[in-house]
This record gives structure tokens, sequence and C-alpha cells, in this order.
């Protein structure tokens, strides 16, 4: 298993992985659409997305996308783990892992701070994974939001 950065040349493989993801966890198809969210992240270098790639055959196995955020009170630079995800056929190989340990050496490399992530409360599969990594669960801050999507305004 091959982990790298990804680049704009990987652009069809990923279009598929990231529609799958979103079809995964609720999120209608479209390809287009993701097409152009990925050609954006690219064009404005808004995120840093890694790679697994089989050895064998060249197949997109999995990702992980990370966002570069900030701490004020730390005045140091954060990255953010949004997005992992591994193709169904491979998983429970250590593909998650790997790109989880290419998230860290990347945030490492880069002076950040930490890294952090967030998971749906019922992903117990991925916390176990988390933790053995050495994350830990913040039991000091509460997570709030405001979704656009939903807010009625007074």
């Amino acid at each position: 298993m091959q982990i790298t950065k990804a680049s704009e040349s990987h652009l069809e493989l990923l279009v598929l992985a990231f529609d799958t993801y979103r079809v995964h966890f609720g999120q209608t198809s479209d390809l287009i659409k993701t097409s152009n969210f990925l050609k954006e992240r690219f064009a404005q270098n808004s995120s840093t997305i890694f790679i697994a790639l089989d050895d064998s055959n060249g197949a997109l196995a999995g990702f992980t996308q990370l966002y570069p955020v900030y701490s004020t009170l730390k005045l140091e630079s954060v990255w953010l783990l949004n997005d992992m995800f591994v193709m169904p056929d491979y998983r429970k190989g250590g593909v998650a892992s790997l790109l989880i340990d290419a998230a860290w050496k990347h945030t490492k490399d880069t002076g950040a701070a930490w890294l952090t992530l967030k998971t749906g409360i019922e992903n117990t599969k991925a916390q176990a994974l988390y933790e053995k990594l050495g994350f830990r669960k913040d039991q000091e801050h509460f997570y709030y939001f405001l979704d656009n999507h939903s807010v009625k305004e007074a």
C-alpha cells in the first residue's frame, strides 16, 4: 500500500472515492459537484488530501482530507482531519492507520500544534482505532454548530 499526498492528477480517482464516501453517509451521488468541490480545494490549496493506493492495481483504497485551522490562544496552527474513508474492499487491512500516520507526520512536519478530528457517537470502531493510535477524547469542551439548512431566522 502506497500513501501519497494527492494532486489534481488523482482527480478522477478522488471524485469516485469522495462520491462513494458521501453516499455512504447519506448524501445523494453528485459526481459533477464532487469534482468541482475537489478542483476548488486544489486551486485554493485549502486542504491536504492523502490517499492510499493499492500497489497491485493502483486502485484508491482510501483517503483522508485535512484542513488548516488556527488556535488564537496558543498562537499556533492546527490540522483538522475532516474526512477519513476506506473503500469497502480494503477495510480491516490497516489502511486507516496508514492514512492517520501520514496525517500525523504532516502535522509534525508543518509545525502544527496538534491534529484534531471528530467522529459520530455511534462510530465505535473508528473511536477504538483513534484511541489505539493515541487520540484522546476531549473531556473539556462541547461541540456546537449552526446548520445553515435548518436554522430559522427570528
